[in-house]
């Protein structure tokens, strides 16, 4: 029985993965850009007061789908089933989610060009009651971190030897309201994030202590898609034509 359920699985993975190598042909037959992400990350992707999923990503991702002459198409997503099941399996095209490119994920899938430079940062209560720094605060203090994320990554190699106790969330928005209730010292999380809170809640949330480390942004694809090529495409078109700075001036508090 095990056995049989094990090659079952394995029959299933080998189809979902060629259902993954999704090209521009494809796309455009099927006149959709299905794209995968994790709407809990404010400024790049959130649901407004409708429930619509928006942001500086979605706006990225609808440039591509509209240089190819197809529609774009949301799925949202958990981050730690977007990365990289949701693209290696075909159930998406593309996924954007603020994704941190790195080596070990580009083993098994295709970035695009770099789109947004960023930094992980620590995220406290407003006025950081706890008087949390970064690096003297860090042995034994609680610290949040998502699923699958860069921060996590970064957090077991730095944090976890200096002693730091890791809690990891599936939903971003939990970390957040961990540390409004003091349940954990901070939450790791993407700079223009933080800016975004401020500007929304005011006075709930801050950094604290110097950046955690640098990051480049990338569109993700399946391995070896043309579509990534498509994506460097439009995202030099923007850039060249101001478009894309018209998006960081819309949704983009800290450039």
């Amino acid at each position: 029985m095990k056995r049989a359920l094990l090659l079952a699985m394995a029959l299933a993975a080998s189809t979902l993965t060629v259902a993954g190598a999704t090209t521009v042909a494809e796309v455009k037959k099927k006149g959709v850009l299905v794209l995968g992400t994790d709407p809990t990350f404010a400024p790049f992707e959130f649901k407004d007061k409708n429930g619509q999923i928006t942001g500086f990503d979605v706006d990225i991702a609808r440039a591509v789908a509209r240089d190819l002459g197809v529609k774009l198409q949301i799925q949202a997503v958990g981050f730690g089933a977007l990365m990289p099941q949701s693209v290696t399996s075909g159930r998406v095209d593309m996924a954007m989610s603020a994704i941190t490119i790195t080596a070990e994920r580009a083993k098994v899938v295709a970035f695009s060009n770099p789109y947004y430079r960023s930094a992980q940062v620590f995220i406290v209560k407003g006025g950081n009651p706890q008087k949390f720094t970064w690096p003297a605060d860090v042995k034994n203090a609680a610290i949040g971190v998502q699923a699958n994320t860069t921060g996590q990554y970064v957090a077991d190699d730095t944090l976890k030897p200096k002693g730091a106790v890791l809690k990891v969330y599936d939903d971003f928005a939990a970390g957040l309201a961990d540390i409004q209730a003091g349940r954990i010292v901070a939450l790791i999380g993407d700079a223009p994030t933080v800016t975004d809170l401020q500007k929304r809640l005011p006075g709930q949330f801050q950094q604290a202590g110097k950046d955690l480390a640098a990051e480049d942004y990338g569109m993700v694809f399946a391995k070896n898609s043309d579509l990534a090529a498509a994506a460097n495409k439009t995202l030099a078109r923007m850039k060249a034509n101001g478009e894309y700075h018209k998006l960081l001036d819309k949704w983009i508090v800290q450039k």
